[in-house]
Formats: structure tokens, C-alpha cells, sequence
């Protein structure tokens, strides 16, 4: 999503997971995107410490019909279960492209990722 071209990296296992949960959902285009994962690379997508990564993916995968945020997102909950947050997932001219863990007060890194919750009722 950045304009510049920070390195690229494997995605880690928690991203991997986050995207798992995002796209274990049906929707227009999901197929598309849960192909591209196996191939995307990430690089760094803001530099003030919240959980944002941009993601990368080989143009030669078919491209999804999804486009801008996909048509649900993830609630991060605190240790009691209340919502503190949420995740969304970014797609760009049919490819991913960014995932943002988001909060309601301090930024939220990724090994927060064991406290979000994807449900389908949050499909927007």
C-alpha cells in the first residue's frame, strides 16, 4: 500500500493465521485471495508501531473481484472478551495488499492476533 519499496520478507506464521481467519469466510472473490497467500511476501507498512503490514503478490495469480477492505473484519478483544480493536485486510486491483490491526486507544502489534475473533455476523 506504501509508495515506497521496503524489503520483503516470508510472511510470519501469526500473519498467515490472521489472513487464515479473514478468508475462512465466503464471499465474492475469497477463492482468489486464499490462493494468493500461499505466494504473498510482506514488507512493513507504517512506521509508528501499529500492526500494519503491506502485502505483495506475484502478478502472475489470478486476480480476485474483492476490492478495498474485504466485506468483513476481525474484533480484537482484551483478556475479559471486550472489544479493543479490529483487524482489516486490503485488497488492490484484485491482489492483497495490506493488513492493519487497528485499536480504539495505543496501536496494537500482531502477537495480538490470538485475540481476534472473526465472526460472520461481522461481514460488512
Amino acid at each position: 500500500m506504501s509508495s515506497d519499496h521496503p524489503a520483503r520478507r516470508a510472511l510470519s506464521r501469526t500473519e498467515r493465521s490472521l489472513l487464515a481467519s479473514l478468508l475462512d469466510h465466503e464471499f465474492e472473490g475469497v477463492a482468489e485471495l486464499r490462493a494468493q497467500v500461499k505466494h504473498a511476501t510482506a514488507s512493513s507498512g507504517c512506521e509508528c508501531g501499529c500492526g500494519m503490514i503491506d502485502l505483495h503478490v506475484p502478478e502472475h495469480l489470478p486476480v480476485s473481484s474483492a476490492a478495498g477492505p474485504v466485506p468483513l473484519e476481525g474484533t480484537v478483544v482484551d483478556a475479559g472478551g471486550a472489544p479493543i480493536g479490529g483487524v482489516l485486510l486490503f485488497v488492490e486491483h484484485g491482489r492483497l495488499a495490506g493488513l492493519e490491526i487497528y485499536s480504539d486507544d495505543e496501536p496494537l502489534p500482531f502477537w495480538v492476533s490470538e485475540r481476534v475473533r472473526v465472526q460472520p455476523d461481522r461481514m460488512r
